[in-house]
């Protein structure tokens, strides 16, 4: 059996940064348009985007400390609408070559999956509006059952294909995917061309500048382990 290559979505595959600050602007106004005054102001795209790769409940409780409880619950709820229906419409960037490269990975025996920390409703939606879904494997996310992190939705995918670490690689662009690889043991390959910076994948194995440089990475991290 191959090894299995899983991806964080949001700057490794995809990017939501053309739209994302709209999206929030107008989640936020419609919130505000049912409860006035929830929400005073409207973070920058790029406060948003230094949040991305977390789970939604940490990324609203940083941008919005001391927001009403149920405010915040709205605006949950509002922003997965709003940026589904910006995804839906082909408002985001598939990275150039991903399609091609992810073909080109499966019919070289590796088995793909997504690990995010997205919700499942977002990360469905923006593999099957870019027609990349039929490479991945059945979609394990922090929505499926007790799983509450990046590093048990790659656990979860381990023992459904009884893999080891060792045979699992990450390839993320943040902080979180780096922890996520060494909670669990595995390789982990950096990608600087997403929302991250680069300090916070360094040193934690080798690091791509495009899509297209990751199939020699995968097998330099395989063949050294």
């Amino acid at each position: 059996m191959g090894a299995l290559i899983a991806f964080d979505l949001d700057g490794v595959l995809y990017s939501s940064e053309p739209f994302l600050g709209e999206a929030y602007r107008e989640a936020i106004a419609n919130v505000n348009a049912r409860r006035p005054n929830s929400f005073p102001r409207v973070p920058s795209t790029r406060e948003i985007l230094d949040h991305v790769g977390w789970p939604v409940p940490v990324i609203l409780a940083r941008l919005f400390p001391g927001i009403n409880a149920t405010a915040v619950d709205l605006l949950y709820a509002e922003t997965l609408e709003v940026i589904c229906a910006y995804v839906a419409r082909g408002e985001g960037i598939l990275f150039p070559g991903v399609a091609a490269m992810l073909a080109g990975l499966r019919r070289s025996g590796f088995l793909l999956a997504v690990a995010s920390n997205g919700r499942q409703r977002y990360i469905e939606t923006v593999l099957t509006t870019y027609g990349i879904a039929p490479h991945f494997l059945e979609l394990i996310t922090v929505e499926s059952g007790a799983i509450e992190n990046k590093a048990g939705v790659l656990q979860a995918y381990l023992r459904n294909r009884r893999l080891g670490p060792k045979q699992l690689v990450m390839v993320g662009d943040r902080s979180s995917d780096v922890e996520a690889a060494t909670a669990v043991g595995c390789h982990f390959i950096g990608c600087d061309y997403g929302h991250g910076y680069r300090s916070e994948i360094e040193g934690a194995g080798p690091i791509v500048s495009a899509f297209d440089q990751l199939p020699a990475a995968i097998a330099a991290v395989l063949a050294a382990s």
